[in-house]
């Protein structure tokens, strides 16, 4: 829709009923100060016209002008632009803070095969978007799942509390400065070089079943006022078997980024699935150009958040889409409103690096 019509509508529709209320308003007023008088339903009909006519003229100009200011914009070529904000906010394995935590991590998980050895299901593994190569820069946690066998807990929850006591008698060891109990996972902070980095361990309590090594539960610690702490089956090796392409894995890259700044609630693991979802939808009408690919996974999202019913490949019962509707609703906006600015000028696409 062009700026010009778009503007002049909101225009009159503002200015007639704002001009209206107006009238009314004087007319009550004079009603009060002489009680003959009578509301004129027509008085007060031309007054909204008026200022439908004027504020939509006034809108309609300020759209022409935009109109054609747009039309006289030069194309940008955006594909380079994007790869090059994707390669400044991707998070670089040579990068020497990365590098330091990942031998933390390294020697965390050997601390953790000494202390846990005969309780193991399977060696510790690391997994998520640093494995995946689809973490940011400035908030790249190392995720790594502690497998560990039923026999040995006498819950989930026990087995989730005996490994946080553990990581917290590390306090002071290798730079290790705090441990934080999260809602699944348990985040162990090392201090490098002055700043705070994180490693995630997942404690996982192995279904005891013959020959199954990966199938198990995890510790919910569920903290609000009306909540409980639970336990949920999960199979996050699964999640290994989860594959993007390199172009997925930059549209996700770039989404994961854009939604921060949106302060969007959705989380990466949905993002991604989201994105796989639009390939399949239009399998048989994938553009060639990325800036298009991208455009396109924000028009799916847009016009099937709110109907999409999405589960997670590692376990059934958790669906990613269960989201509140009021998410859902800031969700569609935000993707809707990407999509239409695209249209209307394809260069506003670098709008989203920008926020």
């Amino acid at each position: 829709m062009s700026k010009a019509i778009k503007y002049g509508a909101n225009a009159a529709i503002f200015g007639g009923v704002g001009n209206a209320i107006l009238n009314a308003i004087n007319q009550l007023n004079e009603m009060k100060q002489n009680p003959d008088l009578k509301f004129s339903w027509k008085d007060f009909l031309i007054a909204g016209g008026k200022g439908a006519v004027v504020c939509g003229s006034a809108g309609w100009v300020v759209g022409t002008i935009a109109d054609n200011n747009n039309a006289n914009t030069k194309a940008i070529a955006t594909v380079p632009i994007l790869y090059s904000h994707i390669n400044k906010i991707q998070l670089d394995k040579n990068d020497w803070k990365y590098q330091q935590l990942c031998q933390k991590a390294d020697w965390l998980i050997n601390k953790l095969k000494d202390e846990f050895g005969k309780e193991l299901s399977t060696q510790p593994y690391k997994f998520g978007s640093t494995e995946m190569g689809t973490a940011l820069r400035d908030n790249a946690d190392i995720d790594i799942c502690l497998p560990l066998r039923a026999k040995f807990f006498s819950s989930t929850e026990v087995m989730f509390f005996i490994v946080q006591e553990y990581l917290e008698s590390l306090i002071g060891v290798n730079g290790i400065v705090r441990v934080r109990s999260q809602k699944k996972s348990i985040g162990v902070f090392f201090k490098i070089r002055g700043y705070e980095e994180k490693v995630d361990i997942l404690p996982q309590r192995i279904t005891a079943k013959r020959g199954n090594k990966h199938n198990g539960y995890l510790y919910v610690n569920n903290t609000g006022l009306f909540q409980k702490p639970s336990y949920t089956k999960t199979n996050p090796n699964l999640l290994k078997g989860v594959t993007l392409s390199q172009t997925q894995k930059n549209i996700l890259i770039l989404l994961k980024d854009w939604k921060i700044k949106e302060s969007l609630s959705m989380s990466s693991h949905l993002l991604q699935n989201l994105i796989l979802d639009a390939y399949k939808y239009n399998r048989n009408f994938i553009p060639r150009s990325f800036t298009k690919k991208l455009v396109m996974v924000f028009r799916h999202i847009s016009e099937n958040i709110n109907t999409a019913f999405i589960r997670s490949i590692e376990n059934s019962n958790n669906v990613l889409t269960d989201i509140s509707a009021e998410s859902k609703r800031l969700i569609a906006e935000a993707c809707k409103k990407v999509v239409d600015e695209y249209e209307y000028q394809p260069n506003s696409i670098l709008d989203i690096l920008n926020k």
